[in-house]
């Protein structure tokens, strides 16, 4: 079999990059541009399995590797070198010694496990970390280990047959679909990063090797052109929310395989043959490897926000200069090198050792912390900032559980009470602890869904597919805890309550409604479950915060490339949470309820602090820090109200929308 060059399949890979391109730089009416890696996916089987059968169908497996390597490694080691050099200007040690582990586990092939497990709520928000798409090289290194090998057997077992080879290539490409499908209902994280549900995609790219061509004009003009329609429809109408690679990679995928299937000349061979979409797949490998990185650094210079127009134009030029370079003068010559194919595999394994260890290196040095100065040490690190000690934990029974318990000591507390919610709960147990331990009040943290889910109310929420079951079993759990447990005697909620009213709410019975209005009457619901004599129940509103991570930009700006600001959009933040605050306050027409508006304190003179006590009190994009001094906790509890709030006074049985003294801050800026 002779496997020619085919200059559409360069035009197809040119598609592909373009449109991840547009899906990363947020170009609207891309939403779905994420599919390009797909694209690229059925293109890797169709030629790696076309190399593999090539010349009568002898297998040469030493050449095979040899050229992966001298393909691959070149340009890929140079982008991850690079790389870790940016990294040491423009990275915090916490997220550089995440950028060296992910380049030791992307030199080693395994880039895609790296994301899978180390992408998540509380680690560094997925598209600022500068090798994320690394991973689909993961999956297509990987798919080289096993395909190679498979076609190897079924091409020993039936010498001269290709049949038994096609039945064996329908079969894995027929269990990965299954797969795929199974895991986007019950984990589609893992479906997304796995190699096993995305080599259906490789397999029906080999599959095309073995179809005879298509011969006939008007098929080929037919197939091409509603290859071109799948895919622009796919770019344009999936989105990232959307369960994937499922039945919804079928179009995208589909419409590769309808351009890459051999065929007679027609209208989508000559346009994807063309000058222009024929040079950019040239170097579309390394324009696929460099404008991500690009991006990436860039935002991380630019406080984590988006590049402008204008500035994402620059971006994408200075990406396709660099990726033409990178092809020129890195990927060509290596390519040329007529070294012998064992050679080549040692040299490329030998210098991704190199750069592996030194990312490695890189992580076990704690992302060299010397690099910023010491007073923002406590800043170096999202699990440093999240590193709050339990003070105890105690047993709570009738949840099944032990839970991390704080304010005054549980056994000898006056009053014990419990904080209810999820994230954005566990950031006020400092804050609470303080509280408690002068009120003589004891709590325990328990750390569920939002309070208002679970009963008439739930959310939609792809990510996990059991999230509205798990909702329900948490929150009846916790109701009947409550009915046993009368020393319970405050129920404090928390949750990032106006965040959520962005996400998909919705009523159980199908009723249509405002999603915060939805989110209050579950809280109302839960309020009259869980009402009892001498029992206050407190909710307290969502803390503002800055929407974008300006903990890099507090901690490093002095020191190390920048360009942002630590202040935050203060009107934004009370014009958005408006409603949820109105919302939440009309739930203390029901006696014993209070709530607590952090806004009130927080944002004086409609100017929300973002430094107090001289520390920068924020996290991320939404949650304080944890590891805050004890006394600038004692402030942020003043501030908030929580200490009038929370007050040991039996009278005190209904508090609104609290008006407190406000302690002086401290405001810093660019």
């Amino acid at each position: 079999m002779k496997f020619d060059y085919r200059a559409d399949v360069d035009g197809l890979r040119a598609i592909a990059v373009i449109t991840v391109i547009l899906f990363h730089f947020d170009v609207p009416g891309f939403p779905g541009g994420f599919v390009g890696v797909d694209i690229f996916f059925v293109i890797s089987g169709y030629l790696i399995t076309g190399l593999l059968v090539a010349e009568g169908g002898e297998l040469s497996l030493a050449e095979f590797y040899g050229r992966r390597a001298r393909r691959i490694l070149p340009a890929m080691l140079v982008m991850m070198g690079l790389s870790l050099a940016a990294g040491w200007f423009l990275l915090l040690p916490g997220d550089y010694a995440g950028l060296g582990r992910s380049a030791a586990f992307s030199a080693a092939g395994l880039g895609n496990y790296y994301f899978l497990w180390n992408t998540g709520y509380f680690d560094r928000e997925a598209t600022l970390l500068p090798l994320l798409h690394l991973w689909s090289l993961g999956v297509e290194e990987q798919f080289y280990l096993v395909w190679p090998a498979l076609l190897f057997i079924a091409s020993r077992l039936w010498r001269g047959h290709q049949s038994p080879i096609v039945a064996a290539i329908c079969l894995v490409a027929l269990t990965s679909f299954s797969i795929a499908l199974y895991l986007v209902a019950v984990d589609p994280k893992q479906a997304f990063y796995a190699p096993f549900s995305r080599g259906w995609e490789l397999a029906l790219g080999g599959l095309l090797v073995f179809v005879p061509p298509i011969g006939r004009r008007g098929t080929s003009e037919a197939f091409g052109l509603f290859g071109l329609c799948l895919i622009a429809a796919s770019a344009i109408w999936l989105s990232s929310s959307q369960p994937f690679p499922g039945l919804n990679a079928l179009a995208p995928v589909a419409g590769a395989v309808l351009l890459v299937w051999p065929c007679s000349p027609s209208i989508a061979t000559a346009v994807l043959s063309s000058a222009p979409l024929r040079f950019t797949g040239k170097i579309s490998y390394s324009l696929y490897l460099w404008h991500w990185p690009i991006l990436v650094f860039f935002r991380h210079y630019a406080g984590g926000a988006m590049p402008t127009a204008g500035e994402a134009l620059i971006l994408i030029a200075a990406a396709w200069v660099t990726a033409y370079l990178s092809w020129r003068f890195v990927e060509e010559p290596v390519r040329r090198l007529r070294q012998p194919p064992l050679r080549t595999v040692i040299a490329g394994a030998t210098t991704a050792l190199i750069v592996g260890l030194g990312g490695n290196s890189i992580f076990q040095g704690g992302g060299i912390a010397s690099r910023i100065p010491k007073e923002v040490e406590a800043m170096r690190s999202l699990e440093v900032m999240w590193d709050w000690p339990c003070p105890q934990m105690v047993e709570i029974s009738e949840l099944d559980g032990t839970f991390c318990a704080f304010g005054a000591p549980w056994d000898k507390a006056a009053r014990h009470a419990m904080l209810w919610g999820d994230s954005h709960a566990e950031h006020l147990a400092p804050l609470l602890d303080a509280v408690g331990q002068r009120e003589n009040t004891a709590f325990f943290l328990y750390h569920a869904c939002p309070a208002a889910f679970g009963e008439g109310v739930h959310r939609d929420f792809p990510e996990q597919p059991n999230y509205r079951e798990s909702c329900a079993s948490s929150r009846k759990g916790v109701v009947s805890m409550l009915r046993q447990r009368t020393d319970v005697d405050l129920v404090v909620l928390s949750s990032a309550w106006t965040s959520l009213a962005y996400t998909n709410v919705v009523a159980d019975d199908g009723r249509q409604a405002d999603k915060v209005l939805l989110m209050r009457d579950g809280l109302r619901s839960l309020v009259e479950e869980i009402t009892a004599p001498e029992r206050r129940i407190g909710i307290i509103g969502q803390v503002p915060g800055p929407g974008l991570d300006l903990t890099s930009c507090a901690a490093m700006r002095e020191r190390i490339l920048r360009r942002c600001s630590t202040d935050i959009d203060s009107d934004r933040i009370l014009r958005v949470w408006s409603p949820t605050v109105v919302a939440l306050a009309s739930l203390t027409e029901h006696d014993g309820v209070f709530f607590v508006d952090p806004l009130k304190g927080m944002c004086p003179n409609r100017q929300c602090a973002t430094y107090i006590n001289g520390e920068f009190i924020y996290r991320d994009a939404s949650h304080m820090r944890r590891n805050l001094k004890p006394e600038t906790d004692d402030l942020l509890a003043r501030m908030m109200g929580l200490y009038q709030a929370l007050a040991a006074d039996d009278r005190q049985t209904r508090v609104s929308v609290m008006n407190v003294p406000r302690p002086p801050t401290t405001r810093k800026s660019n």
